[in-house]
């Protein structure tokens, strides 16, 4: 029977983290962009017996 090997390199796991911490900033700088043209409108709150004039 073959067993095969797979050394993984001590380096292996540090690239993987920079390679996901620069594709989270990327996604960061794309939502920082756009995220201002999101326009929630909302309701106005109905008011409560107690605030009438």
């Amino acid at each position: 029977m073959v067993l095969l090997n797979l050394v993984t390199p001590p380096w292996l796991p540090l690239a993987m983290v920079v390679v996901l911490l620069v594709l989270l900033g990327f996604l960061y700088w794309s939502m920082r962009r756009n995220i201002g043209r999101i326009d929630f409108e909302e309701p106005p709150a109905p008011q409560s017996p107690t605030e009438r004039p």
